[in-house]
């Protein structure tokens, strides 16, 4: 009876097959988050950011960017976050509705960054966006007032903008009277008419659908820093560029003050596995 020699690889064939298995292992399989924030050419910091830790109703991330002045938007932003953060991670209640649940904590937020805008002088006309997502199991929902972003972004289907500005620009854009260029350059391009810290019957607090996630997907949630300084191209192409490399968010800050972001600029990130 014959047998088979096992086959003796040559050092080109080794170190192919290494060249193999490292793009096998190259991208973790665990769920990631990442965040960066730059203060950029501003003279304060008022952007401020969440990543929850993963609780059985899932995890929270977003974005808020204070605001009505140095002192104005720092407190109205880190406030935002303080609440959500007590809310969401001290209470051991299902979250039945999620929509619901984003709604009242909005809310919440709106009411106490507005008592604090009306009972203290040096606090008048603070206030802050919220741009984020909830994400339960395979699925999120994202919440949105004022004009920070989220985005979704696959390696087969491209980046994608899943809110919309509350803007008066943004609104001309709806009606066709410019287009999204001209909104770019457009010099009422930040006036919003939806922001935590406005009367609370004059909040607008969008909630997204719900959306189902896939292994490898991207969610990001920007400050305006970010996507007034870079197209929605740009973005793609920093992520498609850093996508298997440490410091992705801090890749997109960077991006973005280099392009000439006069505002601070936030970038956080959610990875699906």
């Amino acid at each position: 009876m014959s047998t088979t020699r096992p086959q003796t690889l040559n050092q080109e064939q080794k170190l192919d097959m290494i060249d193999k298995l490292r793009q096998m292992l190259r991208k973790p399989e665990g769920p990631l988050t990442d965040a960066h924030s730059l203060q950029g050419r501003k003279p304060s910091q008022q952007d401020a950011w969440y990543i929850s830790p993963l609780t059985f109703n899932g995890q929270l991330i977003f974005v808020a960017d204070g605001v009505g002045g140095h002192a104005h938007g720092e407190f109205a932003s880190n406030l935002t976050v303080e609440l959500f953060r007590r809310s969401f991670e001290a209470d051991d209640t299902l979250i039945d509705n999620v929509e619901t649940y984003l709604r009242e904590q909005a809310m919440q937020a709106a009411a106490q960054v507005l008592a604090k805008s009306q009972s203290d002088p040096d606090y008048h006309g603070c206030g802050t966006t919220l741009s984020g997502f909830l994400r339960y199991g395979q699925r999120f929902r994202t919440v949105n007032i004022g004009d920070s972003r989220v985005y979704h972004f696959s390696e087969g289907g491209g980046l994608k903008q899943l809110t919309k500005d509350q803007t008066v620009v943004q609104d001309l854009v709806d009606q066709g009277a410019i287009t999204p260029e001209e909104a770019r350059q457009h010099p009422q391009r930040n006036m919003m008419y939806s922001a935590i810290g406005q009367a609370l019957d004059e909040i607008r607090i969008d909630i997204g659908v719900e959306h189902e996630l896939k292994r490898g997907d991207w969610l990001f949630a920007f400050s305006d820093g970010v996507h007034d300084a870079l197209t929605d191209d740009e973005i793609a192409s920093v992520i498609r560029d850093h996508l298997e490399q440490p410091g992705l968010c801090e890749a997109l800050t960077q991006a973005a003050y280099a392009a000439g972001s006069k505002d601070n600029i936030t970038a956080v990130a959610y990875r699906h596995a």
